[in-house]
C-alpha cells in the first residue's frame, strides 16, 4: 500500500499542484459544491479538462482502479480506491463530476450485461474519458415508478425505432451515448417486464437534447426528445425485455457510489462547518459542539459502510446500495441544517460575506441527491421489503394498466 501510495503521489505531483491542506476562514475560494451544482462560464471546457486528466489517469492504470484488467481497469481492492481518493485530495486536480455517469451508472451495466463487443469497445472509452455517458430513464410521468414508463421502441429491419421523452438526465447535452430504457411489449402480468436496455447514440437524428434551468441556478439536467430515433440491433444492452435487470444494476451502482468523496458532489463540508462555527463563536455552545460531532461520526461511517456491506447478511447485502444512498445524504442534510441554525438569514441572502451564502448552494443541492438514483421513500421501501422482510407498500392501479 505504500508503494502504491507514492505511485500516486509521483503521477499527480508531476502534474498538478498541491492544495492547501488547512482551510482558514476568509481565504481561497468560498465555494461548498462541485460541477455538478456549480455555474461555469466554460462548461464545455471544463469537461475537457475532465476528459485530458482522465486519459492521463487511464494510460497510467490510475483511472478504473477496480475494473478488470481486460478492459483497462487495475484489478485492485477498496484499501486502494480509498488512498487514491486521501492523496487525490491534496491535489488541484480538474473536476470529472461530468464523467461519473458514464462510468458510474452506465459502465456497469456495460460491464454486467453488455456482449463482448460492447464490453471491449465502450468500458476503455468510457473510462478513459473518450465518451461521455448519460442516463436516460426517468420521464414526466415516470420518475419514482420507473416501471410506467411509456418511451416505446418497435422493432424493424436491422433495428428498433424509438419514440418518447426523457428528463432529468444529467449531462446529456454533453453525452457522446445515453444508456436509454424504452417498452418493446407491454405486459399486463408486471409492468417491469417487457422492457429493453439500448446504448443509444446522442448524436442519432430524431434527438433533441434541451437543458433544464434548476433552482441552484445550473443547467446540467437535461429532457431528451426522441422522435422515431433508429438505435441498430446491436446496441440492445443486455436481453430484449430484459432492461428492467439491467436498469438495477446502474441504480444500485449510483445509490453505491453516492458516499464517494470523488463524486465532489459537496467539498468539505465538515471542515468548512467547523471554521463556520468558530468564526461566528458557536463552537463552545454545547449544541453545536454534539451536532458536529455527530456529524464526524457519520462521516467515517460513510466511509466505512460500503466495505462492511461486503460481509453482511444476503438479504441486508440485497439492499446494501440503498442503505448507502440513504445514510451519506442523510448525513449531509444535518451538516446543511446545522449551517442553517448557525447562519440564519446570512445563509439565504448574500452580505457579500466569506463562506457564508456559499452554504445555500449545498442547501438547494442537498435535495437533488435525495431524489437521484430513486428518492428517500423509494429507498425505505427497498430496506423494508428486501431486508426487514415486511409487506410490501400498496400501490396505486393506474388507469393505463386497468385498461
Amino acid at each position: 500500500m505504500a508503494e502504491f501510495r507514492s505511485r500516486v503521489e509521483a503521477f499527480l505531483g508531476a502534474r498538478y499542484p498541491r492544495r492547501h491542506e488547512t482551510l482558514r476562514h476568509g481565504q481561497g475560494d468560498d465555494s461548498l459544491v462541485g460541477a455538478a451544482f456549480r455555474d461555469s462560464d466554460d462548461e464545455a471546457g471544463d469537461l475537457r479538462r475532465a476528459r485530458a486528466y482522465q486519459r492521463e489517469l487511464f494510460d497510467a492504470g490510475l483511472a478504473w482502479l477496480s475494473g478488470p484488467v481486460e478492459y483497462g481497469g487495475a484489478g485492485l481492492g477498496a484499501a486502494e480506491r480509498q488512498a487514491f481518493a486521501e492523496v487525490v485530495r491534496r491535489y488541484d486536480v480538474p473536476d470529472v463530476n461530468g464523467l461519473l455517469v458514464g462510468q458510474q451508472i452506465v459502465a456497469p451495466a456495460v460491464l454486467a450485461h453488455g456482449s463482448a463487443d460492447q464490453r471491449a469497445r465502450l468500458l476503455p472509452a468510457l473510462w478513459s474519458g473518450e465518451l461521455v455517458g448519460c442516463q436516460l430513464f426517468s420521464e414526466p410521468d415516470a420518475g419514482s415508478d420507473l416501471a410506467s414508463l411509456r418511451t416505446r421502441a418497435r422493432q424493424v429491419d436491422g433495428g428498433w425505432r424509438v419514440d418518447g421523452q426523457k428528463v432529468w438526465s444529467s449531462g446529456a447535452h454533453l453525452a457522446h451515448v445515453g444508456e436509454l430504457l424504452a417498452r418493446t411489449s407491454p405486459d399486463p402480468a408486471s409492468r417491469s417486464r417487457g422492457l429493453t436496455m439500448f446504448l443509444l447514440d446522442m448524436e442519432s437524428p430524431g434527438v433533441t437534447v434541451r437543458p433544464l434551468r434548476q433552482m441552484t441556478g445550473t443547467a446540467h439536467f437535461c429532457e431528451v426528445f426522441l422522435d422515431d430515433v433508429f438505435v441498430p440491433d446491436d446496441a440492445v444492452l443486455g436481453e430484449v425485455g430484459g432492461g428492467w435487470a439491467v436498469a438495477n444494476v446502474s441504480l444500485s451502482s449510483e445509490r453505491d457510489n453516492f458516499g464517494d468523496e470523488s463524486a465532489n458532489l459537496f467539498i468539505r463540508l465538515l471542515d468548512r462547518l467547523l471554521l463556520l462555527g468558530q468564526e461566528v463563536g458557536a463552537a463552545e455552545d454545547p449544541d453545536f459542539r454534539d451536532r458536529l460531532a455527530d456529524g464526524y461520526v457519520r462521516h467515517v461511517v460513510n466511509q466505512v459502510l460500503p466495505a462492511s456491506l461486503e460481509t453482511a447478511t444476503p438479504e441486508v447485502a440485497t439492499a446494501g446500495t440503498s442503505l448507502v444512498k440513504l445514510f451519506a445524504t442523510d448525513a449531509d442534510r444535518r451538516l446543511v441544517q446545522l449551517a442553517l441554525d448557525v447562519l440564519g438569514p446570512a445563509l439565504v441572502a448574500d452580505t457579500g460575506a466569506w463562506g457564508t451564502y456559499a452554504w445555500s448552494r449545498v442547501l438547494l443541492g442537498v435535495h437533488a441527491t435525495r431524489i437521484a438514483g430513486g428518492t428517500d421513500e423509494i429507498q425505505r421501501n427497498i430496506l423494508a421489503e428486501r431486508a426487514l422482510g415486511l409487506p410490501r407498500e400498496p400501490r396505486p392501479v393506474r388507469e393505463d394498466r386497468r385498461r
